[in-house]
């Protein structure tokens, strides 16, 4: 990564010591539009497209994106998430260009939503001005959190309204978008979208600082929640309502089930179930994956209830036969 070298200063103390550095902010370049935690309260869902084609290739020349998408997703869970109130703020200092609010947060799940959202995809956002044709945008805001006016003045980091779904969602997040008198710009490499991804080295050319950069989630296959459950779990009410609750030993199965993102065609899910005894009881892999999945969730469990104790999920992903992801959880059931 190549980024403008931060100023060196020191000083001298009383001729013997001398203080550390400090690293100068840059005012220049793109701040992240959240400020959760990203892995652990918010994810990094979807980037821009750099195929010129109907092909995908997100800046890292992975599958992180869709065909035209033009930004970066930073999502939550889940549709009950949004009542956190999470932040969404200026990534830049600027000035408002404009914005809407008013729009319900609802996932566009089905055709007749999508449709009735065409003209205003992008549901609440805001626009802000940085001057010499850089604009950045924030869409999908919460119904009633835009806090800004057109022509109003904002700092980097201040905020502009919250995480919602309004618009064009089908998942809780905020899109941000980066255009350079009038082009779209992905912020990551810098460079045009659907310009091309340049994998060895994207962020030579970053719009990001170094700490932004540093955030962002790469690779973007990632587990979103996993754990150990005493029903059938669907992807239809893990983003409703988010995780279902944990097996009790009373629980009629047991489930260990996984949410997960941007997989690729091709990979396999394997579970494992550890029960409380260190016995491993369940070994199981899925059959490849027959098409590139942006979300997917899966399952396989025991028809029996599980006994009480510390259980242990296990979830790999593996990719030509070789495994890119392993993460575990503990689940103590009382």
């Amino acid at each position: 990564m190549s980024l403008r070298p931060a100023r060196l200063a020191a000083l001298l103390a009383g001729g013997l010591a001398l203080s550390a550095p400090a690293e100068a902010e840059d005012t220049s370049r793109l701040g992240l539009p959240v400020t959760c935690e990203i892995g652990r309260d918010c994810f990094v869902q979807q980037l821009p497209d750099m195929e010129a084609g109907p092909g995908v290739r997100d800046p890292f020349c992975g599958i992180a994106a869709y065909d035209g998408h033009d930004g970066i997703d930073i999502r939550l869970l889940s549709l009950r998430d949004i009542a956190r109130g999470e932040p969404v703020v200026a990534a830049l200092a600027g000035t408002v260009k404009g914005g809407r609010d008013g729009m319900e947060d609802r996932l566009a799940s089905t055709p007749a939503l999508r449709e009735a959202v065409q003209s205003v995809e992008c549901g609440n956002g805001v626009v802000l001005d940085h001057g010499e044709g850089l604009e950045t945008q924030y869409c999908h805001l919460r119904k009633g959190s835009v806090r800004v006016r057109p022509g109003e003045r904002v700092e980097a980091g201040q905020t502009l309204g919250e995480i919602g779904a309004s618009g064009l969602a089908e998942f809780p997040h905020v899109h941000l978008s980066v255009r350079r008198n009038g082009e779209r710009i992905d912020p990551i490499s810098g460079h045009s979208v659907g310009g091309g991804c340049v994998a060895e080295d994207t962020e030579r050319d970053t719009l990001f600082t170094r700490d932004a950069a540093a955030r962002l989630l790469r690779p973007t296959t990632q587990v979103l929640a996993m754990g150990l459950a005493g029903e059938m779990v669907d992807y239809g009410s893990l983003v409703q309502d988010g995780p279902p609750p944990a097996a009790t030993p009373r629980s009629p199965i047991t489930v260990g089930w996984a949410w997960l993102a941007n997989l690729r065609k091709g990979d396999r899910v394997r579970f494992q179930l550890t029960d409380p005894g260190g016995a491993q009881v369940l070994d199981t892999t899925a059959e490849p994956l027959d098409n590139n999945k942006a979300v997917y969730s899966g399952l396989a469990g025991l028809r029996r209830p599980p006994a009480p104790g510390p259980w242990t999920v296990a979830v790999e992903i593996l990719r030509e036969g070789s495994p890119v992801l392993h993460e575990t959880r503990q689940i103590d059931l009382r």
